[in-house]
């Protein structure tokens, strides 16, 4: 496994790795950086850890096989292991989703001993200095405990209350999505794209989607499932993979595409196209450039430029985007030629075509 650099908030945790000498630490958000190995080499005896994000999951399976009887890793919505092995604390790496965080610190309440810590580890500009009152609602005791590299390290013990059965149901939020003469009721989950409504892009996308021809659809980065539910209302037969790195949007879209009645999908975690076969009639997306708070490109720009393989002669590639990204030059070097549907509230509609 190739080395990767410690995040900012990672190094402040190994700034402190004296805090974390404990028998059962588990680890809320974990990145895709060396973390884990520092933690693991130096006072921690086994991790237990959840990561949303497949591509830190599919980064860190080979470090869980060589480190089996250390590290247990979870790609899910929800922390599910057997804690049968007494937890001595948490580690939360901070979101940018407050409902997310939430969310998550509701998890950690129903497993937390009532004297065992938290640790809360964020940037400045993902807002954890806001944190440390924001903990008060839960915690007893909140401190500050380092701050280095624009990161903020945060402790809390004593929980004012304790989450009893916890399970992902209740935390489904389903509305209702009116797209032309089209009503379709979505679901989602706290910290997916656009949670609890229909985003600008993606309504000025379906607006140009009056009829899709039968085929097989991929459907990429579907957070909620909102464009797949949508094709689904159209006539024609279709076949839809959904694929999100986010663990979160997958659960989101399995259950916005089972109320639909579709018997015809199949909900795909992939890093990039990482894990798509075969070949498609259409490729549609709103694809994401943001990563936390930071703009990031690479992953959409490696999908336009792979995304003509993955295509049937014929078949076409769909896509919305902000119109100051510049994705129209990688689009036309894939395929020869990019048009732009239409332009409006700031979002560009983007075709190709793949020739025979």
């Amino acid at each position: 496994m190739t080395s990767v650099p410690l995040s900012n908030p990672g190094q402040l945790i190994v700034r402190n790795q004296e805090l974390f000498e404990l028998e059962h630490l588990v680890v809320v958000g974990l990145p895709a950086d060396d973390l884990v190995s520092h933690l693991l080499s130096d006072g921690v005896d086994y991790i237990s850890a959840l990561t949303r994000d497949f591509s830190a999951y599919r980064r860190l399976i080979p470090l869980e096989a060589r480190l089996k009887d250390q590290l247990s890793l979870s790609f899910a919505p929800i922390l599910s292991v057997d804690f049968t092995r007494p937890v001595d604390g948490v580690l939360l790496f901070l979101q940018k989703s407050k409902p997310l965080m939430d969310f998550w610190l509701e998890m950690v309440l129903s497993f937390l001993p009532d004297d065992a810590p938290i640790w809360l580890v964020g940037e400045n500009d993902e807002g954890i200095k806001s944190w440390k009152k924001r903990l008060k609602n839960s915690f007893g005791y909140v401190k500050s405990v380092d701050n280095a590299r624009h990161c903020v390290l945060l402790e809390a013990s004593e929980p004012l209350k304790k989450t009893e059965n916890f399970t992902l149901e209740p935390w489904f939020e389903t509305f209702s999505v009116t797209a032309g003469s089209t009503n379709m009721d979505i679901t989602s989950l706290p910290g997916v794209f656009s949670h609890g409504r229909l985003d600008k892009g993606t309504q000025v996308l379906l607006e140009t989607l009056d009829a899709v021809p039968s085929g097989k659809v991929l459907d990429f980065g579907c957070g909620a499932g909102v464009i797949s539910a949508y094709i689904n209302t159209l006539q024609g037969e279709h076949d839809f993979t959904l694929v999100d790195c986010d663990a979160l949007a997958l659960a989101s879209s399995h259950k916005t595409m089972s109320a639909t009645g579709s018997k015809s999908f199949t909900v795909l975690p992939s890093d990039g196209l990482s894990e798509v076969t075969g070949q498609f009639d259409l490729i549609i997306s709103n694809p994401p450039f943001h990563q936390g708070v930071k703009t990031h490109y690479e992953v959409t720009e490696q999908f336009l430029a792979q995304s003509r393989q993955r295509l049937r002669p014929g078949g076409e590639l769909r896509i919305v985007a902000n119109s100051f990204l510049r994705y129209p030059p990688i689009i036309q070097k894939a395929f020869g030629r990019c048009e732009t549907l239409l332009t409006r509230d700031g979002f560009s509609i983007y075709r190709a075509i793949r020739k025979a």
